[in-house]
């Protein structure tokens, strides 16, 4: 039947993906008189360039220099699907139990998704099922753990400054920071300081004393390897779930290209379902494995630089897409760091490191390699992204000598770092 109708719809000229007049459902003529007056559906069909060019000039402002290790430059297929009609779709429920009707094609789409994304990461389908209507990584989290646990149960994770993530439930000494830390009770364990790897053995002493219900297997700025067997081991002992939020690390997890934590515990997938059915058969050809090598390779050239230019990384390096750089050593802040960044279009996120008591002002600087892979980037190319750096920094230690730049706002303003950090490109060039 489906094929039917897609035939029929097919074989209507005027049924194609734009607004307009549909006058082949007329019973009679349309003068021309009359469909020129339906002048509505124009603004509809025009590009964002004609309809809203500030908007549009904002858009093209985004293409810079990304070192955000959590963002990506999407692919042009996987922007297609976003923009394509399945963008007006609005569906309750799972395939074939919508609670209204108009959802054929939608349930056709999540579950190719569901299929997709378990052949992606090699899972069983008979052992593994999967959720592909997450929006994004925190929302997929607070749903596990509603589900899973009870209000006011106990939830062990990596400690924001040591690279955990605020949605595994950060607290303060005095505030209680996410949802998570106000319906759960929450408990953080560390890296090991004079290492920068994550200290298994407290992990394993803390969750003795605290007796979670969960444990998340899971960092924001983690530049090492999770050893999954040990945690598992620790949530056996406890009688604990064991959680793997690998938002930021499941491209690398679906090339093959590091260890999947599918062996040892339940994970979550997210964003839009029909532009991840498309990102997901990505996923699975030779050109994405390629890619997700090259992003380790990229970040491993990346971190050698900037070790060679005497920069400290926490943990001394990195095994997987990303940098985690101490500026404590260089006598300047994440936040400055990162404001003279952007300046020149270069996008970074300023990061806590073990010791620090502030997020807004942090020692650190995160940056990974993944969106500049996607744009073709290859080692000697993160050599000069090293040397970028080395300028911006030189730049913000620059300016908080001249200008006595005590805080990221105050004696000195946006457009005086602005004018100063013209020097970046001048260094780099």
């Amino acid at each position: 039947m489906a094929m039917a109708l897609h035939r029929l719809s097919s074989s209507i000229k005027s049924l194609r993906p734009s607004f307009y007049y549909m006058s082949a459902f007329s019973s009679q003529a349309v003068s021309q008189k009359e469909i020129s007056r339906i002048n509505w559906t124009k603004p509809l069909n025009a590009p964002l360039e004609e309809v809203d060019p500030e908007i549009f000039g904002i858009v093209e402002l985004e293409k810079g220099l990304e070192l955000i290790p959590s963002e990506n430059f999407t692919s042009l297929s996987v922007m297609q699907a976003v923009g394509s009609v399945m963008t007006n779709k609005y569906s309750e429920g799972c395939p074939g139990a919508r609670y209204y009707g108009g959802n054929e094609y939608i349930d056709m789409a999540e579950t190719l998704c569901q299929k997709r994304a378990l052949e992606t990461f090699q899972l069983d389908p008979a052992k593994w099922g999967v959720n592909v209507q997450s929006l994004s990584g925190s929302p997929s989290d607070f749903q596990v753990y509603t589900a899973l646990l009870k209000p006011h149960e106990r939830i062990m994770a990596l400690d924001l400054p040591h690279g955990g993530h605020l949605s595994h439930g950060y607290q303060t000494d005095t505030n209680k920071i996410s949802d998570v830390s106000i319906f759960f009770e929450t408990m953080r364990y560390r890296l090991d300081e004079s290492t920068g790897y994550i200290d298994y053995d407290q992990l394993e002493k803390s969750a003795t004393l605290f007796r979670p219900k969960l444990i998340v297997a899971s960092a924001s700025a983690y530049a090492r390897l999770y050893d999954y067997a040990r945690i598992r081991k620790v949530c056996d002992k406890q009688k604990a779930i064991m959680l793997a939020d690998m938002a930021h690390i499941s491209g690398l997890v679906a090339a093959g290209v590091i260890p999947s934590p599918f062996e040892w515990t339940p994970q979550s997938h997210y964003k839009s379902i029909t532009a991840l059915a498309v990102a997901l058969k990505q996923g699975m050809t030779p050109e994405y494995k390629a890619y997700q090598e090259q992003v380790l390779s990229n970040c491993s050239k990346f971190a050698d630089t900037l070790l060679e230019k005497g920069y400290k990384l926490v943990s001394g390096g990195t095994d997987n897409h990303l940098v985690l750089v101490n500026l404590r050593n260089k006598g300047i802040d994440g936040s400055k760091v990162e404001k003279v960044l952007e300046a020149v279009h270069i996008a970074a996120n300023k990061n806590t490191v073990p010791g620090d008591v502030s997020a807004m002002v942090p020692g650190g600087i995160c940056m990974g390699t993944s969106a500049l892979t996607s744009r073709g980037f290859v080692e000697q190319d993160f050599v000069k992204v090293a040397e970028f750096f080395d300028a911006a920094v030189t730049v913000a230690l620059k300016i908080k000598a001249d200008t006595k730049w005590n805080k990221v706002e105050g004696l000195c303003g946006d457009n005086e770092v602005r004018s100063l950090s013209i020097r970046l490109i001048k260094v780099a060039q």
